[in-house]
């Protein structure tokens, strides 16, 4: 784990949701919850030329106000998605890591290392496959400059 922090935000909390986020009040006034702008820096720097893997990602960097170009998202690769009518939809981090990884995740409220390690091994459960896939999209690309 390299960062796992709870932050100070600038505006008034009117649902914790706590029954699924496990994030209480008390968390971001903890003198340990970081600030926001400091937060953003941090994950910025730690985000540079480097792949980031994740579940639903557009939440994350939305709320980060962060843009990052090379991720791979696990809600977003479609072998993952179920198909409903003619479009390709999200499935849930915690049903994909019990179908392909045989885990058990978000028992109660999420926590965010679990979910973090479960989604890189739902990643790397079909990382050479996804890898391939990008490269030959890539090459695909490339020939038609």
């Amino acid at each position: 784990t390299i960062l796992d922090t709870f932050v100070k935000v600038p505006t008034k909390v009117t649902d914790f949701r706590t029954h699924v986020s496990g994030v209480k009040p008390k968390h971001l006034k903890d003198t340990a919850a970081m600030d926001e702008t400091v937060c953003r820096q941090k994950v910025a720097e730690l985000l540079k030329n480097k792949i980031l893997v994740g579940h639903a990602l557009k939440n994350d960097l939305n709320v980060l106000y962060l843009q990052h170009c090379d991720y791979r998202d696990t809600a977003k690769y479609q072998p993952f998605q179920r198909l409903v009518g003619k479009k390709y939809k999200p499935r849930k981090l915690r049903d994909l890591v019990k179908e392909h990884c045989g885990m058990t995740i978000q028992d109660g409220s999420h926590d965010s290392v679990q979910d973090a390690k479960a989604t890189m091994e739902l990643y790397k459960s079909v990382h050479v496959l996804w890898e391939k896939e990008l490269e030959l999209k890539q090459a695909k690309k490339s020939r038609r400059s």
